[in-house]
């Protein structure tokens, strides 16, 4: 996580630092923009209340937690169209339509001895789980300069609208918190839909830089989202329709998603599109 977020700061600090604000200015007060954009995201679950299906034997403390992955693991995409409206040449709001996967991993193990027969059974499991939303942003942006080399600060909220969820277990037979490749096996793809919440919403905020030619813009940001329901549906976490508490003893932790995303935009102006006069001399606009 840490080294994502350097890669992110570096790319924008040598971009600002490495491109010559050039001759002209943006003039864009009261003009609409349409972006389309697509990315990724890494996903950061924040556990509030801990299930099992079995109690470990042992009396450790935290015996029996699931093990969730680090933030690399947990990669999904999303996808959307924006509209923005510029009250002034640094002042805008922005709201969007997109779809969005973020997913989610944790390691599970279990151990039996029978000191009858003298004979022990182990199983390590690793599950991964992926939800899809409709998501719609509302954000305030503030843009930084009003030169063509534009970076800027957006905060806002989101509402998300579940579409899906699947989840998927693989398993073996060695305790290594690796997949051993000559062992594992898997579950396949499973529906956990009704074991997740409809509705979440939740806050933004991020940093960006748009680059303005005359026809279109191009983008790069990155954001941080949380959101502040839960996201397991608590009336049917026991719900075993896909017979994974049985035969897997899996039931769903109580969490909170958090996510980090990096996404690419191109927009064009909407009103007036081929004559809106966007880039003017850096002297003119200071006459204006």
């Amino acid at each position: 996580m840490k080294q994502f977020k350097l890669v992110i700061l570096s790319l924008l600090l040598s971009l600002v630092s490495s491109i010559s604000f050039g001759q002209y200015t943006v003039y864009k007060k009261k003009k609409s923009y349409l972006a389309l954009l697509g990315g990724f995201n890494y996903s950061i679950p924040h556990v509030t209340d801990r299930y099992a299906v079995l109690s470990a034997s042992s009396a450790e403390d935290g015996a029996n937690e699931k093990e969730y992955g680090k933030l690399g693991k947990n990669k999904g995409v999303q996808f959307g169209i924006r509209y923005s409206y510029n009250f002034t040449n640094t002042l805008s709001v922005v709201a969007g339509f997109g779809y969005q996967t973020q997913s989610f991993n944790y390691r599970t193990d279990y151990a039996w001895a029978d000191t009858v027969s003298n004979q022990s059974f182990e199983r390590e499991m690793h599950h991964k789980q992926q939800i899809s939303y409709f998501t719609l942003p509302v954000l305030g942006r503030w843009d930084m300069t009003h030169v063509q080399f534009k970076p800027y600060l957006q905060a806002g909220i989101f509402m998300d609208f579940r579409h899906q969820a699947s989840k998927i277990i693989t398993y073996d037979n060695t305790i290594d918190e690796e997949e051993t490749e000559n062992q594992v096996s898997s579950s396949g793809w499973g529906d956990i839909t009704e074991n997740t919440r409809k509705f979440n919403m939740g806050v933004m905020a991020g940093v960006g830089v748009h680059y303005y030619t005359k026809y279109i813009t191009l983008g790069l940001e990155t954001n941080f989202r949380y959101g502040f329901l839960n996201t397991i549906n608590d009336k049917t976490r026991y719900a075993d329709q896909n017979g994974f508490a049985l035969e897997y003893l899996d039931v769903l932790d109580q969490l909170k998603l958090g996510a980090l995303n990096v996404q690419f935009s191109v927009s064009v102006p909407i009103n007036n599109s081929i004559t809106a006069n966007i880039l003017r001399k850096s002297r003119y606009n200071r006459r204006r």
